[in-house]
């Protein structure tokens, strides 16, 4: 059932009331964050939720952009936590990498970044409301070795062919080149036991899709060049798989347009709901619980 704001601001006025600040009594709710699309993309995130272990507290969902994002966004979610006896909350961003605007958003609604990044103020992203209890975040996927378990899987489902085919990793990407390397880097570190298993290095690609158009043409650019050069040098076409959180319209859209004409086969799967991805969740929130404890 939707949460509306004059309920959190209940919950809010109650828990300062009873002296809720203290942030080591009682419960620790757990908001997993992700970017949120349709009610399709959505699903992928519910059903990997679902299997995530916390016995610390409640947990909720939040969806910062996309169709529930009125209904299921931060406020919300906060607000679900609060209601259900969260004492303090831990955050954990279901997203790719820390290095990009969508991450920065969350730390600024937690109360641990001061900005809000630029790109936000233009779609009027909304306030968070105040919270009388310590939210923490944690860091995005980056190099964890969950994604490259989740990867790995991913490849293994692939028909025996294709594992042989040289494999190109096509990723979401930020705006800035500074962040774009570290995109890669983390990804390819993550990447390591896939090519070990495949024989041959993995090479990573970024769409950059909400960067501006010059520079999104010339990462498109480069990832098509990194296909050409591997399927010539292997003879063969060339396998690839997105790093995305869910599918959607990326997964089904954009990235075949982009690769559109390449020798390359694509396998449109995403990273929800593979276990691996709700063990992640589970490690970096039980250790982000003993940290601030």
């Amino acid at each position: 059932m939707p949460i509306s704001l004059p309920q959190l601001r209940l919950a809010s006025a109650l828990f300062a009331s009873l002296g809720a600040a203290a942030p080591l009594m009682g419960q620790t709710g757990l908001l997993v964050v992700a970017h949120g699309a349709d009610a399709g993309w959505n699903t992928g995130v519910r059903d990997l939720v679902k299997q995530v272990r916390w016995d610390n507290g409640p947990v909720a969902i939040a969806f910062l952009m996309g169709s529930e994002a009125a209904a299921d966004g931060w406020n919300q979610g906060i607000a679900r936590l609060l209601v259900a006896g969260a004492k303090q909350i831990i955050v954990v961003p279901l997203m790719v990498s820390s290095h990009g605007s969508h991450y920065q958003q969350v730390r600024h609604y937690a109360g641990e970044s001061a900005e809000l990044p630029a790109a936000f103020h233009e779609h009027e992203a909304p306030a968070p409301i105040p919270v009388p209890v310590t939210v923490t975040v944690t860091a995005a996927l980056d190099d964890a070795a969950e994604l490259g378990e989740a990867l790995l899987e991913r490849w293994r489902a692939l028909d025996e062919r294709d594992r042989r085919r040289p494999l190109v990793l096509v990723a979401h990407g930020p705006s800035t080149d500074r962040e774009a390397a570290l995109w890669v880097r983390n990804i390819g570190a993550a990447a390591e036991p896939l090519s070990m298993a495949s024989g041959h290095p993995v090479a990573v690609g970024l769409l950059r899709d909400d960067a501006p158009p010059p520079v999104r043409a010339a990462a498109i650019d480069s990832l098509r060049q990194t296909i050409e050069r591997l399927a010539r040098q292997s003879g063969d076409s060339v396998s690839a798989m997105p790093v995305l959180i869910s599918r959607g319209g990326i997964t089904q859209v954009t990235i075949p347009k982009d690769l559109a004409g390449l020798p390359v086969r694509y396998a449109p799967a995403s990273l929800t709901p593979l276990p691996a991805i709700a063990r992640w969740i589970e490690r970096v929130a039980l250790a982000k619980l003993a940290a601030v404890q």
